[in-house]
């Protein structure tokens, strides 16, 4: 690629590789064909980013001057991510498709490898449950193989830029290094063990009869369930429960043509939101479905979708396709709040919630946060001593400590967090409670029903590509963030 107008080509071939992932999700159901037409489209865009084009963009940074140092820092780090990709794709390819043909025998009967997990959490017998997990594991010995060479391979690719470690490498490509969040974890985790460790031991007694100190990752799969909150989301009612939600706020759920709501068959899995064009052309594809769950995942999607079809057309094309990830996620982990809100329940719905409904939401949502802070920490202990040696005792025990569920040491490499998405989760979790606590401040508890609240996030979502995740969390808190005030808003008693 030529170095003259290096970045503003760079910025043009991240957003066709955007639309063209956007349609190869609209075109193809989950399976083969999509993971060959990714593979493809990923193939394809790795010629653009060369150690060439890398080394180029880093002495343009270099040069620039201050006003260019952002978007050009956020442009290396894109390009670097998707060097990275494309060097580790053909590995990347041969783990999904043995994940995809491996069968695990379960008393003689063949269960897909990818269905065990949906097949722990359905079934209602713990020893089913447990010779399941037991054929999952017998067959995790050559997946780790590949998880394991490609571990190695990763660590060469960081070297071969001049990174000593992955650690180093992903902390250039991070908008944050990850070892400025070892410390918040940490207290994140402290801060919230007691309430966690009482809600698990209420619920595991009450649901499965079990101390918390016997669980196992099987079983945690079929705590989280919610079998009585099913009817509280019927089929067919998520969709205009959010539209009149929105419609309340004085927002228009198709924000003047740009958002399309796409109804689809079932095979296309789960709800996505998918940017063909930022913020001219969103689609937000759904199935119709219910159950709590269900409703939680097309709240999250929709909340991305709003955020990208809110954008403003003014924003530079590179902040509007470069954007910090940890913004969508924030405004997916909004909406899927807001569904689950008892309030919300009550006026889209007509639901009034029993009386252990918010005990069992705290309970999920601690789970999920500290699973995914159990994850980072390994992670970052695997990169920095940049050395699979003892990673999969490690595991286990980090995963103890912030789950308190036995986690089986095979899933260590399956497991692992390689590319730090667990950090944009945390980054984006953080930033929600933020402007939740400011919007539930400013509006009263129902804000969800004030167009004074939809101008403030219509406002917001104009802009918020064009900023750093940091400095809107600090302008919504009033302060430097607070670990602590991030904690106390997960363990709140209100749900």
């Amino acid at each position: 690629m030529a170095v003259e107008n290096l970045p503003e080509r760079l910025v043009q071939t991240g957003a066709a590789y955007q639309r063209e992932v956007a349609l190869i999700h609209l075109d193809t159901p989950p399976g083969d064909t999509r993971e060959a037409r990714l593979a493809e489209a990923m193939a394809h865009q790795g010629e653009a980013y060369t150690t060439t084009t890398l080394e180029a963009l880093q002495s343009q940074l270099t040069a620039a001057p201050a006003s260019h140092q952002e978007t050009l820092t956020r442009l290396r780090a894109w390009a670097l991510a998707m060097h990275v990709r494309s060097a580790l794709l053909p590995m990347q390819r041969e783990l999904q498709t043995r994940q995809r043909t491996t069968v695990c025998l379960v008393d003689e009967e063949p269960i897909a490898l990818r269905a065990s997990f949906a097949a722990m959490a359905t079934e209602t017998r713990r020893d089913r449950r447990a010779a399941i997990e037991a054929a999952v594991l017998l067959q995790l010995g050559p997946l780790n193989e590949l998880c394991e060479a490609q571990c190695k391979a990763l660590t060469a690719v960081a070297e071969s830029l001049g990174y000593a470690t992955p650690e180093a490498l992903w902390s250039a490509i991070m908008p944050v290094e990850p070892a400025a969040y070892q410390d918040i974890a940490t207290q994140i985790l402290d801060q919230t063990r007691q309430v966690y460790v009482d809600l698990l031991t209420w619920a595991a007694r009450r649901r499965l009869r079990l101390p918390p100190g016997q669980l196992r990752r099987h079983d945690i799969l079929a705590l989280f369930t919610f079998p009585e909150y099913q009817s509280y989301y019927q089929p067919g009612t998520v969709v205009p429960g959010l539209q009149a939600c929105l419609r309340a706020m004085g927002l228009d759920p198709y924000v003047d043509g740009r958002l399309a709501w796409r109804e689809r068959a079932a095979a296309f899995g789960p709800p996505a939101a998918l940017a063909l064009h930022i913020p001219d052309e969103i689609v937000l594809s759904y199935a119709q479905g219910g159950g709590l769950k269900g409703a939680e995942a097309l709240a999250s999607a929709s909340g991305r979708a709003l955020l990208w079809a809110y954008t403003s057309p003014d924003l530079p094309l590179s902040s509007r396709v470069l954007g910090d990830p940890a913004l969508l996620d924030s405004n997916a982990q909004l909406f899927a709040e807001l569904s689950a809100e008892p309030r919300w329940l009550q006026h889209y719905f007509g639901v009034s919630v029993d009386q252990n409904y918010t005990a069992w939401r705290r309970l999920d949502r601690l789970y999920r946060l500290r699973r995914h802070l159990g994850r980072f920490l390994y992670t970052r202990h695997v990169y920095t001593t940049n050395s699979l040696a003892g990673a999969a005792e490690a595991y286990r025990d980090i995963m103890m400590d912030a789950c308190h569920v036995d986690y089986p040491q095979e899933y260590y490499l399956l497991d692992g967090d390689w590319e730090y998405t667990t950090l944009t989760v945390l980054r984006g979790w953080s930033l929600t409670y933020a402007l939740q606590r400011v919007l539930g401040e400013q509006y009263a508890e129902d804000w969800f029903r004030n167009p004074d609240a939809g101008e403030q996030l219509q406002q917001y979502w104009h802009s918020a590509f064009a900023e750093r995740l940091e400095n809107l969390r600090d302008q919504l808190s009033g302060t430097s963030w607070d670990a602590a005030l991030f904690a106390a808003a997960l363990i709140r008693e209100d749900g």
